[in-house]
């Protein structure tokens, strides 16, 4: 069993996430289990690490940053909620909810970074959260279908969209994208040579 308190932990989603927030939270959950099915992970951990992964979104600066002090996470994550909160949620549910599997607890720290050497896990539920069936752009039916078929593919070009919103706005991005980008595209490129 990955929680023996889900209900406890249920009440603590819906009680922190928004309306929105919350479908988002149940859409990254199916689609992080249809994607651990098609791609031989744990349907079961997938389920549970996109069900949990934005907990600690819609907190205020405020709490955000006791908990950043509380975890002892970095100066760079105070006042930095988009980065912050999936480090933060990893942290409340290891500490507050008895959450110990490694790989669960990556997954969701690393949802909206990546990293080099990104498990399955980890993949799947990054890519999980920008391709659930709630979100709406144009080519999201393509790329869900991508995802089913080639994962890698799938995170690349995420990752590149995202990579290049933040250099629109100016923003420099995480180290662990620019990692996690160059990690992506060197198997993929040892995959096309095999």
């Amino acid at each position: 069993m990955i929680c023996t308190k889900t209900a406890e932990l249920d009440n603590f989603m819906k009680d922190n996430l928004k309306p929105a927030r919350y479908t988002h939270s149940l859409g990254v959950e199916k689609m992080s289990a249809r994607l651990a099915a098609a791609h031989g992970a744990d349907v079961e951990k997938a389920a549970f690490a996109g069900r949990y992964h934005d907990i600690a979104k819609c907190f205020d600066n405020e709490t955000m940053n006791s908990y950043v002090r509380k975890f002892g996470l970095d100066d760079m994550y105070i006042d930095n909620n988009p980065l912050a909160h999936s480090k933060v949620a990893a942290g409340i549910l290891q500490d507050e909810f008895g959450v110990n599997d490694e790989e669960i607890l990556d997954a969701v720290r690393y949802h909206t970074t990546g990293r080099a050497d990104m498990t399955l896990l980890e993949e799947i539920v990054y890519v999980a959260d920008a391709i659930e069936e709630n979100r709406n752009y144009p080519g999201l039916k393509e790329l869900q279908d991508q995802a089913m078929t080639d994962l890698d593919g799938a995170c690349l070009f995420i990752m590149d969209y995202m990579l290049g919103r933040l250099e629109l706005k100016g923003r420099i991005p995480d180290h662990d994208t620019t990692d996690a980008r160059e990690f992506i595209i060197d198997r993929i490129e040892h995959n096309n040579k095999e």
